[in-house]
């Protein structure tokens, strides 16, 4: 029977699982706690939680869920780091991590229901934000607009310009005759 701190532990992580769309999990070998706490302080910017599971617990967790293949990036201490938005921010942190401590290794990611590598989680990396790519499609999509104001703009004032010519023109005829 297990005690009531890992009843209450195991509730905890089925609670964020359920209200997590994603779930990376992250192997830490011999690691400080300063290093550990610097990236949890580096990763609650992004995320919702990050939380060290044991091995059993991972298991069990994944058992519950259906989450098959993911026990193969059990290794060593786990942290699994659950989020809600961006997923890519979360795996730029975790990368950028692993490339300052070597120690922590960012194992893969528990998306949409089918577990992914590390390749995975790092090409999540390099993906560009919503905010990013909302930016570039309002960009997009004002460029020919703005292009069409810019013709149009153009066409107006060529016309008025021909029309002082014209006045000009007609101006310096009446004053020679």
């Amino acid at each position: 029977m297990p005690s009531f701190e890992k009843e209450l532990m195991f509730q905890e992580i089925v609670r964020e699982f359920e209200k997590s769309p994603y779930a990376f999990i992250s192997n830490l070998n011999d690691i400080s706690v300063l290093d550990i706490s610097e990236a949890r302080r580096n990763l609650e910017k992004v995320s919702r939680r990050s939380m060290m599971v044991k091995h059993a617990m991972a298991r069990k967790i994944f058992t519950k869920f259906n989450v098959s293949g993911a026990e193969k990036y059990l290794d060593g201490s786990v942290v699994l780091t659950f989020g809600d938005k961006d997923p890519q921010e979360i795996s730029k942190k975790l990368v950028e991590f692993s490339k300052m401590n070597a120690k922590w290794k960012p194992a893969g990611v528990i998306f949409e229901g089918q577990v992914h590598g590390e390749e995975f989680v790092k090409r999540l990396a390099k993906l560009p934000s919503r905010k990013e790519l909302l930016t570039q499609l309002a960009l997009r999509m004002n460029s020919p607009i703005q292009g069409f104001a810019n013709v149009l703009g153009a066409l107006t004032r060529h016309f008025v310009i021909v029309l002082e010519e014209v006045r000009k023109k007609k101006a310096a005829t009446g004053a020679a005759s």
